[in-house]
């Protein structure tokens, strides 16, 4: 969603990636909340998240990145929760503070154990391809470059020891697992979303891996999560949101990467 829009006089622009999963939940949120904003795609393969003029939005190098009149919001789950306060209708929380606690809950269970599991088989797709080809010097250039242990660590492994058929395979249990855990969710708020009749972040936050099990091991959701998912993608903001084929959207991101600052 492009060509900037002004609430309460300010300005939005997010940085992003097409295929990134936690771009993704924040592009997903704008759209519920019919916020329009500048799009600036940065190139992961090409390391722009890690230069020097975008960490100094985000120290961690990651993206997305929301400025909000040149003030940087960083964390997808924590930009949505802003924008929901900041934009409250419609709200995407529950009234009951329980619930809010079990959307937050939820959103903690899909950023510490459904993204590691779905880094696997992005990562191979995506980044595998270009890391193995790194000579040592120019890994070790690339690992400087990057802030985080955790991603420096992913980087070796697409260089030199790439994940396994088995790891993948495990890693899509756990994105199976996921869909199960929707699926009880379901079934005990009633539906037609994860927390009742209120579509909340608990349904845009685990949107973007549940579109990645769909691509892997299609047809393997159950009937509620099945009929859930199908609401789901009709809906405007699925569309606004732009999310399409893995492969697709990486492809689409470095043809469409902003220039780096001079």
């Amino acid at each position: 969603m492009t060509g900037p829009t002004l609430v309460n006089d300010s300005k939005l622009i997010l940085y992003h990636a097409w295929s990134s999963s936690a771009s993704r939940k924040v592009r997903l949120c704008l759209a519920e909340k019919g916020l329009a904003y500048e799009s600036r795609v940065l190139d992961l393969r090409r390391f722009q998240h890690h230069r020097d003029w975008y960490k100094a939005f985000n120290p961690n190098g990651l993206v997305p990145c929301l400025l909000i009149d040149d003030r940087p919001l960083v964390e997808s789950n924590l930009i949505d929760e802003f924008l929901n306060e900041w934009a409250p209708r419609p709200a995407l929380m529950p009234v009951d503070p329980l619930q809010r606690h079990e959307v937050r809950r939820w959103s903690k269970y899909v950023d510490d154990v459904c993204l590691p599991a779905v880094q696997k088989p992005n990562w191979t797709r995506s980044m595998q391809p270009i890391a193995e080809k790194w000579s040592d010097e120019e890994l070790e250039r690339r690992l400087a470059a990057i802030p985080t242990e955790n991603r420096r660590a992913l980087w070796r492994r697409m260089a030199r020891d790439p994940f396994t058929r088995e790891e993948i395979d495990a890693a899509l249990d756990v994105l199976g697992d996921m869909t199960r855990r929707i699926e009880a969710y379901l079934e005990s708020s009633g539906g037609p979303w994860l927390f009742g009749e209120r579509l909340t972040l608990a349904d845009i936050h685990v949107a973007p891996y549940v579109v990645r099990f769909e691509e892997e091991r299609p047809g393997r959701l159950a009937a509620r999560t099945t009929h859930w998912w199908t609401r789901f993608t009709a809906r405007e903001p699925w569309r606004l949101a732009e999310i399409g084929d893995y492969q697709d959207d990486t492809e689409r991101t470095t043809r469409e990467a902003i220039p780096d600052p001079p």
